[in-house]
């Protein structure tokens, strides 16, 4: 129920200083997207200026706005931003009953999803969309196969201590209850960013798309 509340502890804390705030583009689509590729840091103090079609997502200052254009707008958000951030939090939780379940940290591994993982190395958590049922997950690296149960009603359990985390393996997940074999690479982080620009940068950085994904969806309007 708090997806929101645990993303924005687990992956970036309140920027003391507005002036030392940054933003990070994530998203680009439209006659300006090689202007403004993912990844690209920008000063607090930059403009940018879209044409019509134009539409760039930035994370800064603890949000993620996506910009529309025609138009000039501020990449990182100021004082008043930030206030907004910091009111949205307090209403993360309250999201009705029936919803879509949402991975509730970009530093999970949603075993639903294949691609690159962004991990520091260090203990980290499986997540299911659906834990209703308990299930069984085979993680499979080298041929060797380790299995994992999953209790009804846990959402999220830790990642086997038995499986090291290594910088461009290849894992292969197994929900039992799933119908697709998963695929995964981790990259490795020396340690996770205390700032949402920071943390977003790396993302983009190391290929960690749905990571980035839950990160701008917790941090948006």
């Amino acid at each position: 129920m708090n997806w929101r509340i645990s993303i924005l502890a687990a992956a970036i804390a309140l920027v003391p200083n507005v002036a030392l705030a940054k933003a990070v583009v994530v998203r680009s689509l439209g006659p300006s997207a090689k202007a403004y590729p993912p990844g690209k840091a920008l000063a607090d103090t930059a403009k940018i200026s879209l044409q019509q079609g134009d539409s760039v997502t930035v994370v800064g200052g603890n949000s993620a706005r996506t910009l529309r254009g025609p138009g000039t707008f501020p990449a990182a958000g100021g004082a008043q931003e930030l206030a907004m951030a910091a009111s949205r939090r307090g209403r993360f939780g309250a999201m009705r009953s029936g919803e879509l379940a949402m991975n509730p940290s970009p530093w999970n591994v949603d075993v639903t999803q294949s691609g690159t993982v962004c991990a520091t190395g260090k203990t980290m958590k499986l997540w299911r969309p659906e834990s209703t049922a308990a299930s069984k997950l085979t993680i499979t690296r080298n041929g060797s196969a380790t299995h994992v149960d999953w209790p009804a009603g846990k959402s999220t359990i830790d990642w086997p201590a038995a499986v090291p985390i290594a910088e461009g393996a290849e894992y292969q997940l197994a929900l039992a209850a799933a119908s697709e074999l998963q695929t995964i690479h981790f990259a490795v982080l020396p340690a996770i960013p205390a700032e949402a620009a920071d943390t977003a940068q790396a993302l983009v950085q190391h290929g960690c798309q749905n990571q980035l994904d839950v990160l701008v969806a917790a941090l948006g309007e």
